[in-house]
Order: structure tokens, then C-alpha cells, then sequence
């Protein structure tokens, strides 16, 4: 046979010796710079599984990377959209370079990943809930710790619905909510019914430990109707509410004063923390703010998330520049905004923008947060991106979680991306899977494992196994990914588990201890992406290899009948 086997073609060895090559990897790194991917070849939310866990992954695809983006923190965000299947709609964790880190199912919708700090302990938190609510929410704020135990849920006050849009601690250990309240209000002068009905914003400052409220603001109270740029349309009904100021971000100074931001008045404005005063209003029809920019410091439109920054002397925003209902744009594309602000002089000037290599134009949602290094990393909101910046504005590092080619139709979205600092250690077992005599690990939330150890072993006594086993190690294999494969040698004892170590050589978790015998060094598993990837090789070698051996069948047999009917090879010489 190893004769024959040199009679086949190069070709043909080749796919003899790379013919599992489809599954080689327990999963696959992201796609870089991968133009089927921006055209929706992969599906327009591509995603991938593993075969030691059940999570389902983003596999994004990575247009530019810069050794800057690598720095230990992590990218927080909510996938979400027509696309995106129930399964994969939980919060997600991805390290800097793509790869899955963390998420959870059984929460429905999510929006807001954050890691916030309280008590001086870090905690993640999300909310959950029904956001098909005129672009509103009503569900519940969840909070985590470090083990992705649940700890604490949260609603509004006062009986309201909590909303999406913000969920943020304070150092005092309270939390910035926000609510939507329908409310009668006479629509007049926007050509309504003097009988109409709003969505009024509200945000709410909670007690965490109490749920007590401290705070609460209504826009319907400081501001008046026609300071909107929202048309009224066919709303304005009970069924059918008119929201005319949209709040999105709430965040307080340490003077006690909210800073917040309303979409729909194109308007960042500063409230008293007593008595709920409008001390005064940057952008919109209200502009209070001399522009030393030439209007580009205070032209914003439809924007979210506004932070201070520079000892309160700056503010950051993610201007959209555009609006869904009826595409009223203002700009071609979006980009997040750092602005100066006088607030003795009362002027702005526009100090940095963040615009994207594609130049995306975002409709609604996004976000803008600066790094602790002064990098700024850009959420696209409606469109399946995010973008980390040097703080003058160049592009570092760039990804899609979602192929362009759908961007602006809502398949892909998250309502913000932001990074954060994290430790997780989760309470679990890391999971295992043996298939073809290889062992697949990963460790769902784990962010300390840096090695993964396979530790094989015999029976002290009789009386129970698993505390009596004697163990040895027989490999060590670095973590790759999420999930990582390692080839099981022939000659294990009883027992097999894996360890998991951190940098420093610490054991922090184990498999659970599995009998050799009892695993299905056999098993087969359900096709990932890598395998359905590779199909086509895979058939081709079959088909070569098929022929190969027909042909070296053809030509033996042929020979054969030639040597019975009396012919002979010739030689040189006998011509």
C-alpha cells in the first residue's frame, strides 16, 4: 500500500495529510480586513460556537489594530437588531483583539454594558427589559460581580418604567436613571390637539443600597415644546405619544448639578441639583453658548452621551447628525466631539473630532467615552462598529461586529460600546469537551488564565475517587482564544482533568475529574464554521483520492491483461 501510495499525485498526498485541516483550531480569530465579510458573504451578524460551551460569539471582522488598543481592558457592548438571534442577544465581553471573552443568555434584550465601581468593589451592569417602546425601554437595571453572580435589581421610583438609555453610579454610591412617562399636554402650538399627550423625559437619582429616591426632573417642566426639532407627524394620541426632548445621558458634577443630553431639542444642558433650574443650555434652539468655532462647537444634532471631562472645563458627545424619522440629516456622516466650555465667558470651541475611516452615518444611538491613556473609543450605535482613536483624532484600531453592507438598516446594533477594566472569576468549573482524542477548554467570563495544564491519575483507594487521586501533570498548553485544544496522548491513567493557571503559576480552577474510559475519544459534534468552511476541500480531496485509486487500479489490471497476452515493456535499446 505505502508503494501505491507513491504512485498518486503531490496533490493528492497533500490532501491526505491536510484533510482534517477544517477543524485544526477549537475556534477561529477574527476575520482581518475581510471584504466578504463587509459584504455580507458570512451572514450580516457572522457568528461562530464552540464545542466546550454553548455561547454563541461575535465573529467580527478587524479593519486596522494598533498595539495601542491592546491594553488589558476589555470592549463592552449589546448586540441586537433584525440579525441577530435570540441566543446571541446578551451583554458581550471581547478582549482587545476580538476575541469572546464573556456573555450570558436568559435576559432577554440588553442594553449599557458598564463595569462601575461601588463600594470600592467592581461590579458589571445592564439593562434588561422591552425596548420596543418608541425607542424607549421598560424592564429592569442587573448588577454583577466579579463571579457574574447577580446581586442587585433595579427599577425607577415612583412606580415608573426604567428606562434603557442610562444606568450610571455616582461616587456618592447612588445611581443616574432614566424614565419615559406619557403626560396631557397641549400640542397647539406644534399644530396638534390641545388635548395631546407627550413622552416627557425624566431622569432619577436612586439610593443603590435602598432604592430610595433622591432626585427627579421632568423636561416638561423646563422646557417648552417648541424648543424641539422632532416633527409632531401623526403622534400627539394617548396610543400614540409626541416625545419632544428624548433624554439619553445624565451625569452628575461634584457641585451636586446633572449634566444631560437631549436628542430631540439638539441640546446638552446643566441642571441645578436643588431645585432643578436650567443653569444654562449648550446647542439647540436655546443656545446660550457663544461659538468661537464658527457653529461647529454647538451645530450637534440628535446627539448622545455627554460627559465632562478636563476638571469640568470640556464635554464630550457623540454628535449622530441625523435622524431616523424622515432622515432630517444635518451632516453626512457622524462623529463624537470634544468641546471647551467657558462657563464664565459663556463660550465654546470645538477642540477635537473623531471621525471614522468610512465616515459612518449613525441615525440614532452611540456613544463616545475617553480612555484613561486619552484614546477615545467610538460606539456607531444603529451601525454595527466601533472605533478607538488616538486623543488627536487618528485611528488606531477599527471593527465591525456586523457586514457594512447592512449598516443603516437596524439588523446589527448596540446602543453603546465602551471599554473597561475587568477582572472576572467566575464561580463555575471551566467547560471541556473530548472529540477525536483532543480536549476542547474554555471558561466562560475568565479573564486571569494564562495556561491551561492537563493533569492525568490513579486511585489511591477505593473510597471515593475524586479526593484520592494522585495527579501528574503530562502537558502544558498557553490559552488561546476562548476556547483552546489540546491533543490527549495515548497513554493516560484513569483519570484526566485540566487545570487552569494565571501568570504567575496559580492554580484558579479545574475540570472536574472524568474517567478516560467514559470519554467518547469518538464522538462526533455538530459542524462549526471552521468545519463548514473547509467542506469544499474536504470533498475535493475525497474526490481525488477516489480517482487516484481508480486509476492505480485501471493501469495495474491493464498491465496485467497486456503480461497474459505475451506483450512486454520495452526498452531503449529495442527501438
Amino acid at each position: 500500500m505505502l508503494s501505491r501510495l507513491f504512485l498518486l499525485p503531490k496533490s493528492l498526498i497533500f490532501c491526505l495529510l491536510f484533510q482534517n485541516l477544517g477543524s485544526a483550531l477549537a475556534d477561529t480569530p477574527p476575520y482581518f480586513n475581510d471584504q466578504k465579510f463587509e459584504n455580507g458573504e458570512y451572514g450580516a451578524y457572522p457568528m461562530q460556537k464552540f464545542r466546550s460551551s454553548n455561547v454563541v460569539a461575535p465573529h467580527v471582522n478587524i479593519l486596522s489594530t494598533h498595539s495601542r488598543c491592546d491594553d488589558g481592558s476589555y470592549t463592552m457592548f449589546n448586540p441586537r437588531g433584525s440579525a441577530v438571534p435570540p441566543e446571541a442577544r446578551g451583554p458581550i465581553i471581547l478582549d482587545s483583539r476580538g476575541n469572546m471573552i464573556w456573555t450570558i443568555t436568559g435576559y432577554g434584550q440588553t442594553y449599557n454594558l458598564m463595569a462601575q465601581m461601588y463600594r470600592g468593589q467592581q461590579y458589571l451592569t445592564f439593562w434588561s427589559g422591552d425596548d420596543a417602546i418608541e425607542g424607549h425601554g421598560s424592564g429592569q437595571y442587573i448588577m454583577m460581580d466579579s463571579s457574574y453572580k447577580e446581586v442587585a435589581r433595579f427599577r425607577a421610583a415612583n412606580g415608573l418604567a426604567a428606562d434603557l438609555h442610562e444606568f450610571r453610579f455616582t461616587d456618592a454610591g447612588t445611581a443616574l436613571i432614566t424614565v419615559y412617562d406619557v403626560q396631557p399636554a397641549n400640542l397647539t402650538p406644534r399644530g396638534g390637539s390641545p388635548d395631546g399627550y407627550i413622552w416627557d423625559s425624566i431622569f432619577q437619582e436612586i439610593d443603590i443600597e435602598t432604592g430610595k429616591l433622591l432626585f427627579q426632573w421632568r423636561a416638561s417642566e423646563h422646557f417648552d415644546l417648541a424648543e424641539s426639532y422632532h416633527a409632531l407627524g401623526n403622534r400627539g394620541s394617548k396610543g400614540n405619544p409626541w416625545d419632544f426632548f428624548y433624554i439619553n445621558s445624565v451625569e452628575k458634577d461634584p457641585w451636586g448639578n446633572y449634566l444631560i443630553s437631549s436628542r430631540y431639542t439638539h441640546t446638552v444642558s446643566y441642571i441645578d441639583g436643588r431645585s432643578g433650574d436650567v443653569i444654562w443650555v449648550l446647542g439647540g434652539r436655546r443656545n446660550m453658548f457663544t461659538d468661537l468655532s464658527d457653529g461647529r462647537a454647538t451645530d450637534f444634532a440628535f446627539q448622545h452621551d455627554a460627559r465632562w471631562h478636563d476638571n469640568y472645563s470640556a464635554i464630550s458627545i457623540f454628535n449622530n447628525g441625523a435622524e431616523a424619522s424622515g432622515r432630517q440629516e444635518t451632516a453626512h456622516f457622524s462623529r463624537a466631539m470634544k468641546i471647551c466650555v467657558d462657563t464664565n465667558y459663556m463660550t465654546a470651541k470645538l477642540d477635537t473630532q473623531y471621525i471614522n475611516s468610512q465616515q459612518i452615518s449613525s441615525s440614532s444611538q452611540g456613544s463616545m467615552q475617553i480612555l484613561p491613556n486619552g484614546d477615545v473609543m467610538v460606539g456607531y450605535g444603529y451601525n454595527a462598529a466601533f472605533t478607538e482613536f488616538a486623543p488627536n483624532g487618528v485611528v488606531l484600531c477599527e471593527t465591525h461586529f456586523g457586514a457594512a453592507s447592512r449598516f443603516h438598516t437596524g439588523d446589527v446594533q448596540s446602543y453603546r460600546v465602551m471599554k473597561f477594566n475587568w477582572t472576572g472569576t467566575p464561580s463555575t468549573d471551566p467547560d471541556i469537551a473530548v472529540v477525536n482524542r483532543s480536549a476542547y477548554i474554555s471558561w466562560n467570563g475568565a479573564t486571569e488564565v494564562h495556561q491551561w495544564v492537563l493533569e492525568t491519575g490513579d486511585e489511591r483507594s477505593a473510597a471515593g475517587y475524586q479526593a484520592e487521586i494522585r495527579w501528574q501533570v503530562v502537558m502544558k498548553a498557553k490559552k488561546t482564544r476562548f476556547e483552546t485544544k489540546i491533543e490527549l496522548p495515548l497513554d493516560l491513567g484513569p483519570y484526566i482533568r485540566i487545570v487552569a493557571l494565571d501568570t504567575e503559576g496559580r492554580s484558579i480552577g479545574a475540570t472536574k475529574a472524568a474517567r478516560v474510559e467514559q470519554l467518547n475519544m469518538a464522538s462526533s459534534y455538530k459542524l462549526g464554521p471552521a468545519d463548514t468552511q473547509a467542506l469544499p476541500f474536504l470533498v475535493f480531496c475525497v474526490s481525488l483520492i477516489s480517482f487516484g485509486l481508480i486509476y492505480s487500479w485501471v493501469v495495474k489490471v491493464t498491465r496485467r491483461s497486456w503480461k497474459e497476452q505475451g506483450y512486454s515493456k520495452l526498452t531503449l535499446d529495442d527501438v
